[in-house]
């Protein structure tokens, strides 16, 4: 949790611990859960792979040591001199197109790598080991499973016994590991295969064992930069000449080139445990990506709906990875319209004939605790990431066919679901839960934000496509708006009376602010937990990105986010960080980062905000580690450089002071948007726009100045539609150069 560095394929992780003596490579596998439909279970800790080191040379200690990881090309490295002036070195992948986790070993003097190789169970089953390999298999409630790794070396002898695979005096040695079980997301019962899972780990160790080390890297290579050199950002003159852990340490007394360093890497660091942990099967991250060594995690390392499963893809679109979020969507499409659980869970437990419905606690076969069955707003929320989804790729085909079946499910519980508040006549939702703290029964901010956005989208989605496309009916399409006419949106406001202190966080009594509950007001609603890490009731500020500077109640929900205050722990900085930059206010977003680079000493579940930071690794510390903080920082980061409001683009909206001059190059944007931008003393110099859907772009600026755009063909018309709007025409596939202008 706090030195071993993370690997991964989207599906197949490890942890590098990078000893001498023993190296142990600890592993994990997406699908690994004890548990079933009916059985809340945790997921698992697959085991660990040793490799020994039998150099009698090494027996004094050695010298020169380094381990690092390069997220730019995700290969972790370590190295070291022995008392023979032997440079050893070892690089560790986890492969995508050859679904292994591999390692290669090697010394700069011929002969003199002597080790042996093991395998660690995390359960109770027993190795077996035979032809340069080494295996183990078992079963839980519902997932079979097995993990094998094959040997190959040059130079040297190779021997197989029962204590494992033994290589002595070779030039080099190659491990290619691989690990998988029977889980199938739309097969009955969840497994599919079982018979076959043995052959088929057998093929891809025979396949990376054919390729080659040389192959099998560069075809890593390939495909992982892919993905990741989308996006670069730099921020002025950052450098860093120390250790990560010192960097972290000296964070808030270094100079202010490594503190952007930092801040930088904790960005891709975001984007690299995002390509690394959610590929491969249709599941979404769970607490922990892919790198857990627990086999009793904290909240059983689950698909957490209150905010946290969420929150791990808040990056993906605006940092250019789409296919990282169609884990989840698919995940979405396969719970609600193919497997039963949700849906019956909609009849069961929230009492209603149609729709689906998810609540807090999931696991990977459907199974929803009872905890909290009062947070029915969770599948509400989700529905929100497909038609993000859609605003950024513009795919039809994925809205008509994934996106609008899984939407309208949900709108049709809702339909159902709805009351009517006796006060007002509006339509209200009953008896919901502003995580994670009461009352109940009160009509919730959150709840009515989450709804009211669900409706809009997805009458926004069958315009999109049509009725008839949508599969629905006029009659039914036209009672759905008649609901949303009339559906409470969860933007009420209060006067702050001073409870908790005058100012407090710079609010003063007498100060409006968004209410959390509809008619109980903030200091009773809240009790004993003004501080609370929740921010629910400012969910539509962000991530549904309901309010901007423009909306009559954006002072109101400024103000409630000062209330809350600065202080926060794991995803909380995260999300918290995103609305100071949806709220414009950049140095506030920065002082965030006095927080999330503290190194956590805590290593267990603890909830108290002094257990927040980072460990040395720079994983997220909730504590434990949590992998949502990573994510919710990195999109918080995005949003401070880019924003959408609707579809007018905001360009370095929440630049924060310090960040006197950089460059960001890749981000996305609503309406298949690509944005590159630099910037000196704090003020944009330069931006391309390059459009991928040929829609009209609107730019907000700054009011007092001008917007020169050009494209190759030349000077492009400009129109302002609106004071510090303007806007101009686009051609699919065209680069549009944007100035500012006196």
């Amino acid at each position: 949790m706090d030195y071993a560095l993370p690997i991964g394929n989207g599906q197949l992780g490890a942890m590098l611990y990078a000893g001498i003596k023993c190296d142990e490579i600890q592993f994990n596998e997406k699908t690994l859960w004890t548990g079933s439909s009916t059985e809340r279970g945790a997921y698992q800790n697959f085991g660990s792979l040793l490799i020994e080191n039998l150099e009698s040379s090494l027996t004094s200690g050695v010298s020169d040591y380094v381990r690092s990881l390069d997220i730019s090309k995700a290969i972790g490295t370590a190295s070291y001199t022995g008392k023979d002036n032997t440079r050893y070195s070892t690089e560790y992948i986890a492969s995508n197109p050859g679904q292994v986790i591999a390692i290669h070993l090697k010394a700069d003097k011929a002969g003199r790598l002597s080790r042996r190789i093991t395998l660690k169970p995390a359960h109770s089953e027993s190795p077996v080991y035979a032809n340069n390999q080494g295996s183990f298999h078992g079963k839980f409630t519902t997932v079979s499973y097995e993990a094998k790794f094959a040997v190959d070396q040059k130079g040297g002898t190779i021997s197989t016994s029962d204590n494992g695979v033994t290589v002595n005096d070779a030039d080099e040695i190659t491990i290619y590991l691989s690990a998988a079980t029977d889980y199938d997301a739309t097969a009955t019962g969840y497994v599919s295969g079982t018979a076959l899972l043995d052959n088929k780990i057998s093929n891809i160790l025979t396949r990376a064992s054919a390729k080659g080390w040389d192959s099998v890297l560069d075809e890593h290579e390939k495909d992982y930069e892919n993905m990741f050199a989308r996006v670069s950002l730099s921020l002025g003159s950052a450098t860093n000449n120390v250790p990560t852990n010192q960097l972290i340490s000296q964070y808030g007394s270094t100079t202010e080139s490594r503190r952007r360093m930092l801040e930088e890497l904790y960005f891709q660091y975001g984007r690299y445990l995002l390509i690394a942990s959610s590929r491969g099967v249709d599941l979404p991250n769970n607490l922990q990506g892919i790198w857990n060594n627990n086999n009793n995690p904290a909240w059983q390392c689950d698909m957490h709906a209150n905010i946290n499963v969420q929150m791990n893809y808040w990056p993906a679109e605006k940092t250019a990875l789409p296919e990282t979020h169609e884990k989840y969507l698919n995940y979405l499409y396969n719970m609600a319209m193919v497997q039963p659980q949700w849906r019956t869970y909609a009849k069961e437990r929230s009492k209603q004939t149609t729709g689906w419905v998810n609540y807090t606690e999931n696991n990977i076969f459907g199974h929803c605790t009872t905890w909290h069955n009062d947070y029915v707003e969770a599948s509400a929320w989700s529905c929100a990431h497909l038609w993000q989804h859609y605003r950024y790729t513009l795919d039809k085909n994925f809205l008509r066919k994934t996106a609008l079946p899984v939407m309208l499910s949900c709108v049709d519980f809702w339909m159902e679901r709805l009351v009517k508040d006796s006060k007002d006549g509006t339509w209200v939702c009953p008896n919901e839960y502003s995580p994670e703290h009461g009352p109940v029964k009160s009509i919730t901010a959150h709840a009515q934000q989450i709804v009211w956005n669900l409706f809009s989208n997805t009458i926004d989605a069958v315009n999109t496509v049509g009725v008839a496309d949508a599969g629905i009916s006029q009659l039914r399409f036209d009672a759905i708006k008649q609901k949303f006419a009339k559906l409470d949106d969860g933007l009420h406001t209060e006067i702050y009376q001073g409870t908790y202190g005058s100012p407090r966080c710079g609010v003063c009594t007498g100060s409006p602010i968004l209410r959390e509950w509809k008619y109980v007001d903030y200091a009773t609603g809240n009790g004993n937990e003004k501080d609370h890490r929740h921010v629910s009731h400012l969910v539509a500020m962000y991530p549904l990105n309901n309010i901007s500077k423009s909306d009559p109640v954006f002072t109101s929900s400024v103000n409630s986010l000062k209330l809350r205050g600065m202080q926060s722990q794991g995803w909380s900085m995260g999300w918290k960080m995103a609305l100071w930059a949806r709220a414009l206010q950049g140095d506030s977003c920065r002082r965030i980062f006095d927080m999330a680079f503290h190194h956590s000493n805590y290593y267990v579940t603890n909830m108290s905000a002094s257990a927040g930071g980072v460990y040395y690794n720079l994983l997220d510390a909730h504590s434990p580690f949590q992998i949502d903080g990573n994510f919710g920082v990195c999109a918080g980061m995005a949003e401070m450089l880019l924003q959408n409001d609707k579809d007018t683009l905001m360009l370095l909206p929440a630049l924060p002071s310090a960040w006197t001059e950089g460059e960001v190059k890749g981000l996305k944007a609503e309406n298949n948007i690509t944005v590159n931008m630099a910037w000196n003393k704090g003020r944009l110099t330069q931006a391309e726009i390059v459009s991928g859907s040929g829609k009209p772009v609107f730019v907000r600026h700054d009011a007092r100045l001008g917007l020169k755009v050009t494209s190759s063909a030349g000077q492009v018309s400009t129109s302002e539609v609106s004071t510090g709007v303007t806007r101009f025409e686009t051609t699919a596939g065209e680069t549009y150069t944007v100035q500012l202008t006196e």
